[in-house]
């Protein structure tokens, strides 16, 4: 199975929108990152077996060094760069060619409506559907590999097949439907914004099977098995993070976070390794396996957690449960054990085919 070699590189968390569930909302207005602080971050990614890199904000494309970090990137050795966006910037067509002309291989856009009425309401930013579909079409008409991120809540869940037909025509290499979670840093901002897995899982079911048929690679993140029965092939938690080609590893996402200091990292991957259980892995996987399972433990068992009756589940080794602050508004009641033999690949509903979502 294709195991990920890419990695996240923050240019900065300054941005130009105010999405409302936006994890570093408190963080918005930081200056760009330096050319030498991100060159930095790259060579270690280097160092430590990535070949794919993701420039990644707050909003990369206003940090003015962003061409010039793309030229960087491939000048020592990266195979592919990619950007992740809201394509306010992109919508300039000479920009979108100058990131291309620097060696830009595909962009991350993070649509969240089928038009201005949700899409605008969610970033804040009047006009910024507009920009986003001009800027869609620039990346299509230029030859760039397009993806797509849609964040569920309760703003967009009822458009997600209207997003996905939005989508289509640009012929994306992927594209993932988060649902909502507070991921640390925006416990204030969720509580009016979530909704049960029960209300969004029909429609995400819809919308996979629009997608499906024409794009290889679609992904349902952070959201228990036991709502997406029969979809299962879909489901990309942190246990199928590191078979994404497109996500990225864990040990080194990890120690490049901006948050996390290195003192931070030691005790994630601590944590992880002992009372996740990776310790059980170390002699039976090399140790940047072990690492990137520490890493994924402590994210689980920091932040998510299972009914009693998860235990009786064919899921229970490949699931993660729901989110600790999910739990604290919806419980874990409507978690629903499949019963049978118990599943201990995490991917065992997904294959090669799905992972390749491009060819060379």
């Amino acid at each position: 199975m294709i195991k990920t070699k890419r990695v996240k590189i923050v240019t900065g968390l300054k941005c130009n929108i105010q999405c409302i569930f936006c994890y570093y909302q408190d963080s918005l207005k930081a200056p760009n990152r330096t050319f030498d602080e991100i060159q930095k971050d790259i060579l270690y990614a280097k160092r430590h077996g990535i070949t794919e890199v993701d420039f990644s904000g707050g909003e990369p494309t206003i940090n003015p060094e962003l061409p010039r970090l793309v030229q960087e990137a491939k000048s020592i050795g990266m195979e592919r760069v990619g950007i992740i966006s809201n394509g306010l910037r992109l919508a300039d067509r000479n920009y979108t060619k100058t990131l291309k002309e620097a060696g830009l291989d595909d962009i991350l856009f993070s649509v969240h409506g089928p038009g201005e009425k949700v899409h605008d309401a969610i970033t804040k930013i009047p006009g910024s559907f507009s920009k986003i579909s001009q800027a869609l079409s620039n990346a299509y008409t230029e030859g760039i590999n397009i993806r797509t991120n849609t964040v569920v809540n309760r703003l967009n869940y009822r458009d997600l097949c209207k997003i996905a037909a939005f989508i289509l025509p640009f012929q994306p290499i992927q594209v993932n439907f988060i649902t909502i979670n507070d991921w640390c840093f925006a416990k204030h901002l969720v509580d009016k914004l979530m909704l049960s897995y029960s209300e969004m899982s029909p429609r995400l079911k819809e919308a996979c099977d629009l997608l499906s048929p024409s794009i290889r690679t679609v992904n349902v993140r952070y959201i228990p098995f036991c709502f997406m029965k029969g979809y299962e092939r879909f489901v990309c938690n942190h246990k199928q993070v590191k078979f994404d080609r497109f996500e990225w590893v864990p040990r080194v996402r990890a120690r490049l976070e901006v948050q996390n200091s290195l003192l931070r990292y030691i005790g994630i991957v601590t944590y992880g390794y002992l009372r996740g259980g990776a310790i059980w892995k170390t002699f039976r996987m090399p140790f940047q396996e072990v690492l990137d399972e520490s890493v994924v433990e402590a994210l689980r068992h920091w932040f998510y957690k299972k009914a009693p009756s998860c235990r009786k589940c064919r899921y229970e080794k490949i699931c993660d449960g729901v989110e600790n602050t999910y739990a604290e508004i919806f419980g874990v009641e409507e978690l629903s054990p499949n019963i049978g033999p118990k599943i201990s690949d995490p991917v065992y509903f997904r294959n090669i085919e799905n992972q390749d979502a491009f060819t060379e």
